[in-house]
């Protein structure tokens, strides 16, 4: 697998040379805002709206898929080691290839390129989504969003398009997994005591940290521990109804996005100017707080809010 992966590299540099010539400067800004939708802010937004506004345990249950095809996806990349199509480290692969041109990325990613994090992600959330909310013009907005998530890769410049491929296909086996594992997990843990399920929410993302301490690991598991406490104190304190009419649900939104983007931007200028020169183990450990309290802010102290200005209600 490996050497055949290493054999396609001068077939997708190729590729990605074809794509180039098609580049304008709408379509820069097009696909760059595209190709933030399918980030870690952008999946921030869009399960937090899901769990606030439509629906409460699809919004829980997504965002535990989102996070956990990420940390597989940096599994994997770390498996194959793949550079990416404008590191250095390449240049004699395309010399050998006889390949002229050179790629003009229009972003700079440093970690490994294979599979596209972007395209396996998008695969399994949008996909979960799709699946669980059962509307067919859902579905087709899945599927276009996924396309163009994956497409946008190869307009940067950012993944070669077996990367994208690949992604796409892995995410779409997780997603046929979790649609099987997930509601018999949820039938099991609803049978165990609540003891059960605060030490699992703290345990397995430490587990999982454990097997891959990485910067991005870390702050994926962060905020699977942040989101998991935070649906266990939301469930025993709160309690809060989706439902509710339009306007409120849209002033939940605003209000919550707010205040999860409000954390998340205090909590990242603390953390860089905290952990300056501290050591790895320090700056880990200040990553997985601020995630940690994002996670929690989203999944408790938001709908608490809702709760207390009147614009949710309890079970």
């Amino acid at each position: 697998m490996g050497q055949l992966l290493w054999e396609l590299l001068p077939w997708g540099y190729q590729v990605l040379l074809a794509i180039e010539g098609l580049r304008t400067g709408l379509l820069d800004v097009l696909f760059s805002l595209i190709t933030d939708i399918g980030s870690e802010f952008g999946y921030l937004v869009i399960v937090c709206l899901v769990y606030w506004c439509v629906n409460k345990g699809v919004g829980q249950v997504a965002s535990f898929a989102y996070l956990s095809a990420a940390t597989l996806n940096l599994w994997l990349k770390d498996i194959w080691l793949i550079p990416r199509p404008d590191d250095p480290a390449l240049e004699g692969v395309w010399q050998r290839a006889g390949i002229v041109g050179r790629l003009m990325p229009l972003r700079h990613e440093t970690s490994p390129s294979f599979p596209s994090t972007h395209a396996q992600v998008a695969a399994t959330a949008w996909g979960y989504l799709a699946a669980r909310l059962g509307r067919t013009w859902f579905w087709a907005i899945a599927v276009t969003l996924i396309v163009l998530i994956s497409f946008s890769r190869l307009y940067l410049g950012v993944h070669l398009p077996q990367d994208v491929l690949a992604g796409v296909a892995i995410g779409i086996v997780y997603l046929a997994a979790w649609l099987v594992a997930a509601p018999r997990v949820q039938a099991w843990l609803s049978r165990r005591a609540l003891g059960w399920r605060w030490a699992l929410a703290m345990l397995v993302p430490l587990v999982l940290w454990a097997a891959h301490p990485r910067k991005d690991t870390t702050a994926a598991l962060g905020a699977m521990m942040g989101l998991g406490i935070g649906y266990l104190l939301e469930g025993q304190t709160t309690r809060f109804r989706v439902e509710g009419e339009w306007w409120r649900r849209i002033l939940r939104a605003g209000l919550g996005l707010a205040l999860v983007l409000a954390v998340y931007l205090a909590l990242s200028t603390l953390s860089a100017s905290l952990g300056r020169g501290l050591g790895w183990a320090f700056e880990m450990g200040l990553r997985g707080l601020r995630y940690g309290l994002v996670g929690l802010t989203a999944g408790w102290v938001a709908p608490w809010l809702f709760v207390r200005c009147q614009l949710a209600s309890r079970e």
